[in-house]
Formats: structure tokens, C-alpha cells, sequence
């Protein structure tokens, strides 16, 4: 069983996969709701951050894609997987 802890600050996120799921099911499966608040920019409403598997995590959405229910995410595909099942697409693998 992944432990999840929420993270403050989450260094070097960059998009590694997506997935495509509503803002209540990521707060109910992580436990917490966004801890990330809107980017200066406007280009992100919110951010989770977290630790899980003993590695740094995020999801987000952006420019908008909250209203497909769309978020980028970053970390390792297999806490994605089992958080997530076939909603999680990996962005290298595109599957």
C-alpha cells in the first residue's frame, strides 16, 4: 500500500504523464485538497503536492484543462498506476 504525504513544495516538476479524472476524485484519493494555489501567470488554478513511494509527486492542471477534467502530472508512472489505474496515460510511453 502507497503512503501519500502531502508536500509544501514539490522541486523540479515537469509534465511526465496526465490524467483524466474530476477534481473530487483527486481529493478524495489523495486525501487532501489542492495545496498549490493559482500561478502568478493564470496558467495554473490548482496543484497537489505529495510524496508517495518515498518519491515527490504533483498533479496539476493547466491552462484550463480542469474543465475537461484533464491534470498533468510528475512522478513515477507506477504511484500514477495504482492511484489512478487507466485513467493515468504516462507521457513517454503514451499509453
Amino acid at each position: 500500500m502507497f503512503k501519500i504525504e502531502k508536500l509544501d513544495l514539490c522541486r523540479g516538476s515537469h509534465r511526465t504523464g496526465s490524467i483524466a479524472v474530476d477534481w473530487e476524485s483527486i481529493t478524495k484519493t489523495l486525501g487532501f485538497p489542492p495545496n498549490g494555489s493559482a500561478s502568478a501567470d493564470g496558467k495554473v488554478i490548482d496543484c497537489w503536492m505529495f510524496r508517495c513511494d518515498k518519491c515527490d509527486c504533483a498533479i496539476w492542471d493547466y491552462k484550463g484543462s480542469h474543465l475537461y477534467d484533464q491534470y498533468s502530472t510528475f512522478g513515477p508512472p507506477s504511484v500514477f498506476r495504482h492511484l489512478f489505474g487507466d485513467r493515468y496515460t504516462h507521457e513517454a510511453l503514451g499509453d
